[in-house]
């Protein structure tokens, strides 16, 4: 089992960007599940965590791996927290963007390097105050195909650009099970962001991973 990292970008499996060949979304876009970021990984002991259902035979109801995941709502401009089991959830990398083939080719081009421009984005590793940067997701929010009318709906999960306002690093107390095998990784240092808060019509501030952050992109 391949373990998802912190500052992976992940999905629960019913999204509909996993369905191949690539297509436009059908789907509302209140009920398309947002892309999280893995902030967190909790490994969970055999003997001590129900996996399977102790009423059915062979009836799988749990994980000895889940996540906490974080993601942007929109609608509301807040971070929400969320644990989710690894057999619950797929890699943005098997995400399949809609493509219109009477597009000029330019586009085409660009959609195509959607993916491999995101694995390979320059994460923001050296903290300055002030600075610009952007959520992971962004970009892969932004370019979501939808089939007439449907992304009228007001649900979003795109993010705004943030503005580096400070820095701590993370407690790294009990990390490890007696026996000396992981129990959870995390982030050793956090940023703390700004933005304006649409909905509440105010300024926000937020620490996250610092895994979660790229340098300022086009979109």
């Amino acid at each position: 089992m391949t373990v998802f990292k912190v500052g992976d970008i992940v999905t629960i499996k019913s999204h509909p960007l996993l369905s191949s060949p690539p297509k436009k979304i059908k789907e509302f876009s209140a009920q398309v599940p947002p892309l999280m970021l893995v902030k967190e990984v909790v490994f969970e002991k055999e003997d001590k965590k129900k996996v399977f259902s102790s009423e059915i035979e062979n009836a799988q109801v749990a994980d000895l791996i889940k996540y906490i995941c974080v993601y942007f709502d929109a609608n509301k401009s807040v971070f929400i927290e969320k644990e989710v089991y690894h057999s619950l959830l797929e890699s943005y990398l098997k995400l399949n963007y809609y493509r219109n083939p009477d597009e000029d080719k330019k586009k085409i081009d660009l959609e195509k390097q959607l993916i491999p421009e995101v694995s390979k984005y320059k994460l923001v590793t050296e903290y300055l105050f002030g600075k610009k940067v952007q959520f992971k997701t962004k970009k892969l929010e932004h370019r979501k195909s939808y089939d007439s009318g449907y992304e009228k709906v007001n649900t979003s999960f795109q993010t705004p650009d943030f503005i580096l306002s400070g820095i701590k690093n993370e407690d790294k107390k009990d990390m490890f099970f007696q026996d000396g095998k992981p129990k959870r990784i995390a982030s050793n240092q956090s940023y703390k962001i700004m933005w304006f808060n649409h909905f509440q019509q105010k300024f926000s501030e937020h620490y996250l991973p610092k895994e979660f952050f790229v340098e300022g992109l086009e979109i």
